[in-house]
């Protein structure tokens, strides 16, 4: 299949509004995640605190990754500002990331070629800020006499949250709005959907918006992926499937790591048939070359990865790039930080690459922001993406004690810990990107320099 160029990227990430500044933070070594605050939760995070790991209701980690001072400029889009004014986050950042995404392509203002562009964005299924406070009141009319009736009191009623801007009814249509409210702001052709392939969406996107590009349906695309869930439903839902570090380390490659850190935020590019691009002049930042799929079926749990399943999206990605592992400079590891995941992907990986010796390096953005969820792999294609054009790899902070594979295809020797410049010992740059997802959705993405 033909090569896609990546032309355009944008974000919104933790302590990043654009790439320039998360490239700025990856180059500073800086840790993006903090503690949780009462405007970051909706309510006084101690209400909800317990540091006992286990107890029903109750949160027991309170660092994450979270996007403050957001300014949303309603009239810069081509929709009503008092409608885009009540609605969730979910779509104003959504509609900012692909903006930005436009303006970097050099798109911005041609209508003749944004005709012909679709949006595929990944979004998680979760409840939102704006959501709830739709459903909250169904919620309270069916749950307030059964309490009533068990307390034998008739006058019992459940306190309502205080919300300064009324949430549009569009709010509750979080999970696949999103993409059609871009295409209407930006004149986009009715090509928009939203998927969610747990923490593998960014990639899944990606190769959605790819076929639309291969069948000729589209000539742009924009493909993403955005975190934006309720803060409160996100903490008690990782708190209940006690996914949080309990010794309170969240270290991406590192053996001390008992747990990932969830964060919030969007990334998008602008997809395009490298053929086109070229011949159109386009600034091409990257170009991907395989994007591997696989889902690993029935497995022991949910929750439980499966090595099988991710060796069989390296195959996947690896016979669609027809390159070989050998020709790998960096691979950008899933690895959240949690003792299963990354022991089950150390193991893919040695597994699946071992056998063809490649020594590539080996990193995870996760150590700076926290783990995106849906928008993980976005965090991951946007470092990898400047990091080739810079020439450097930003290194993975805060590890101590790295982890390792039996036979040294992931050691202390090649986790990048400090910068480091990209290898010269290949005429090409080449990078892998990993992405695997609850339920077994697993992704594998082959990157080669633009050009």
């Amino acid at each position: 299949m033909e090569k896609i160029a990546i032309i355009g990227i944008s974000c919104l990430f933790p302590d990043a509004k654009n790439p320039e500044e998360f490239w700025q933070n990856l180059s500073e070594q800086k840790d993006s995640t903090s503690a949780i605050n009462s405007t970051d939760l909706g309510v006084e995070p101690s209400i909800f605190y317990d540091s006992q790991k286990g107890k029903p209701e109750k949160i027991y980690f309170l660092k994450g990754g979270f996007i403050r001072d957001f300014k949303f400029e309603a009239s810069e889009y081509n929709l009503p500002a008092e409608f885009l004014e009540n609605l969730d986050n979910t779509f104003k950042w959504s509609l900012y990331a692909a903006k930005q995404a436009i303006i970097n392509s050099g798109y911005l203002g041609n209508q003749t070629a944004l005709a012909k562009c679709g949006v595929i964005l990944g979004n998680l299924a979760f409840p939102t800020k704006f959501s709830n406070q739709i459903f909250a009141p169904i919620y309270q009319q069916t749950i307030e006499p059964a309490i009533g009736e068990l307390l034998e009191n008739q006058n019992f009623r459940l306190a309502g949250a205080k919300n300064e801007i009324k949430a549009s009814p569009y709010n509750a249509m979080i999970s696949g709005l999103p993409a059609a409210i871009i295409a209407k702001a930006f004149a986009l052709s009715g090509i928009h959907s939203c998927i969610d392939a747990a923490c593998s969406s960014s990639f899944y996107a990606i190769k959605m918006a790819s076929h639309y590009l291969w069948s000729g349906k589209a000539d742009l695309m924009l493909a993403g992926a955005i975190s934006c869930a309720d803060p409160l439903f996100v903490r008690m839902l990782f708190s209940g499937i006690q996914g949080y570090p309990e010794n309170g380390i969240s270290r991406p490659l590192d053996k001390l790591s008992r747990g990932l850190i969830t964060s919030e935020g969007i990334g998008m590019v602008m997809l395009k048939r490298h053929s086109d691009a070229v011949r159109d002049g386009d600034k091409i930042l990257a170009t991907i070359c395989g994007n591997g799929l696989s889902n690993d079926g029935k497995g022991k749990h949910f929750l439980s990865p499966n090595a099988q399943g991710q060796t069989t999206a390296y195959q996947r990605a690896y016979e669609e790039a027809q390159i070989s592992p050998q020709t790998i400079n960096y691979l950008e590891c899933h690895a959240t930080g949690t003792l299963l995941g990354d022991t089950t992907e150390c193991n893919s990986i040695e597994g699946f690459f071992g056998q063809h010796q490649p020594t590539p390096l080996v990193g995870s953005t996760k150590s700076n922001v926290g783990h995106l969820l849906v928008a993980a792999g976005m965090v991951g294609i946007t470092k990898t993406v400047l990091s080739m054009s810079h020439g450097v790899i930003p290194p993975t902070i805060n590890v101590t004690d790295p982890v390792g594979s039996e036979n040294h295809v992931i050691s202390a020797k090649n986790i990048v810990r400090t910068p480091t410049n990209w290898p010269s010992n290949t005429t090409n740059k080449y990078a892998a990107l990993s992405a695997f997802g609850f339920g077994g959705t697993n992704s594998h993405l082959i990157l080669e320099q633009g050009k």
